[in-house]
């Protein structure tokens, strides 16, 4: 997908004043709890990192190093968002990547100090009601996923996405599950390599979240197919 096509001019997006809260009953959350596999995430991780390594898209040699965890817990610590283990393998695994190419699909992986630094600014942000209960990981131009970390949360929460042309919306059961179905994505050829970009059939895509994640909305436009 070319990178600027889904996502609504600057000017645009900075006079909207779609708002929110991000829905996190009680089933999600125990969903999000009962699909957790830690292994499962970081072998998804991995094959994300081996596709891009496969293709050359560059991004596997500017991501950064890991986190420990205890440096997770102490810049996520409050009394609104503390890491789930999700959020620590993530980030224990890669500490996020600046490049011109994104790691999944058209979004940026955002480092521990950038997901932080955002969440505070979104949070401040007049035209932004940021649930605190939610870090941002993945982001591209007025558009994040974002990771349930409020003090309920065990393991795992769901993923949200937040896009400023309509709001927030809970979009996959969990962080597993979300990586998992982006690593079958490129697997798949879903998401493809092409001209130094990355391409996508959204009708694969749609089918392969709506495969993982039963239920949870696709936030984005599939047409009809012909």
């Amino acid at each position: 997908m070319i990178r600027s096509f889904l996502c609504m001019p600057a000017i645009l997006l900075m006079l909207c004043g779609c708002s929110g809260e991000f829905a996190a009953d009680a089933q999600k959350l125990h969903a999000a709890e009962a699909a957790y596999d830690g292994k499962r995430l970081v072998e998804s991780l991995n094959a994300i990192e081996a596709w891009h390594v496969k293709h050359d898209t560059g991004i596997a040699s500017v991501l950064g190093k890991g986190v420990s965890p205890s440096a997770i817990e102490q810049a996520l610590s409050g009394p609104n968002c503390e890491p789930t283990e999700e959020l620590k393998l993530l980030w224990s695994w890669r500490n996020g990547a600046i490049s011109t190419t994104p790691f999944v699909w058209y979004h940026d992986f955002l480092s521990l100090d950038d997901a932080v630094s955002k969440s505070k600014w979104l949070r401040i942000n007049p035209l932004v009601r940021w649930d605190p209960q939610y870090i941002p990981i993945l982001e591209f131009e007025g558009e994040w996923y974002a990771a349930y970390c409020g003090p309920d949360a065990g393991s795992a929460g769901p993923i949200a996405h937040y896009f400023l042309e309509d709001g927030p919306r809970i979009v996959s059961v969990n962080l597993t599950v979300f990586m998992t179905s982006m690593a079958e994505a490129f697997s798949s050829s879903a998401i493809q390599w092409k001209n130094s970009a990355m391409v996508e059939d959204i009708h694969q895509v749609h089918s392969i979240h709506q495969r993982h994640n039963p239920g949870y909305e696709f936030p984005y436009y599939v047409p009809s197919e012909s």
